[in-house]
């Protein structure tokens, strides 16, 4: 069955409720691909950091073997 519409007022009414439909599903289209890209780019940059984070846990256990070492007595000193 066709609609009816009884007059111009009715007619944009449809008209424009139809589009703020189809815009509001636009939207919320956009929204979701816009979450789903930010869950991403969180994802990419907690990788970067934990990668910061292992380096920098190695050089700390470098810099403490490194510090160690130069603290520890000489060989030659305790063979005399």
């Amino acid at each position: 069955m066709p609609l009816i519409l009884k007059n111009r007022r009715d007619a944009f009414a449809f008209r424009f409720d139809r589009q703020s439909g189809i815009r509001s599903e636009q939207l919320q289209d956009q929204l979701q691909r816009e979450r789903a890209q930010h869950r991403y780019n969180l994802s990419v940059k907690e990788e970067e950091l934990a990668l910061v984070l292992r380096e920098l846990a190695e050089v700390r256990l470098e810099l403490a073997r490194i510090e160690a070492f130069a603290s520890a007595p000489s060989p030659s000193a305790s063979l005399h």
